[in-house]
């Protein structure tokens, strides 16, 4: 026969297990649940992402896709970087609600890191937050949104091929 301790055990050893298969079982539905939330919320920008270069393939001549970039100022734009079929390093601005696809040669004007090191030779950067490439009064434009050393928001706006501040949004 049994003690009434052994029994005990037995209860403790089964509720351990059962504590151990529902903590199991809640982080893998937790897990699910933000898998499939994160899943939804990033499908909007994944199906922009994809049909930009589709587009970008089929009328700019793009061979070869190595970066995408969403601007937003008074339109929506797309950028897709890659090169083209003579393997030449292009930019493809695709804009969001239609219209003319913009092909520009990225000889013909700053990187993205030339843009990044002009606006941190300026002004006291405590961290990069966005870089894209747009269009801003009909003229290609690098956006560098970063924060400042006192912790604001600032925007700058450079030519693409002059590299020289278009517009500058500070301490917001």
């Amino acid at each position: 026969m049994q003690s009434r301790r052994d029994v005990q055990r037995q209860k403790s050893r089964v509720s351990g297990k059962k504590l151990v298969v529902r903590t199991l079982m809640f982080l893998l539905v937790a897990m699910l649940v933000l898998w499939g939330t994160f899943a939804l919320a990033t499908q909007p920008m994944r199906s922009a992402q994809h049909q930009a270069i589709h587009l970008a393939k089929k009328y700019a001549g793009l061979k070869t896709a190595n970066g995408f970039y969403t601007y937003n100022r008074d339109h929506t734009y797309y950028t897709v970087s890659g090169k083209d079929r003579q393997g030449k390093a292009i930019l493809v601005i695709v804009p969001q609600k239609g219209g003319n696809l913009r092909v520009v040669k990225q000889a013909s004007g700053l990187t993205k890191q030339e843009a990044v090191a002009k606006v941190r030779s300026e002004n006291n950067i405590k961290k990069v937050l966005r870089v894209a490439p747009g269009i801003f009064n009909d003229r290609v434009v690098w956006e560098v949104s970063y924060r400042n050393a006192k912790g604001s928001l600032c925007y700058d706006l450079l030519n693409f091929k002059s590299g020289k501040y278009v517009q500058r949004i500070n301490n917001l």
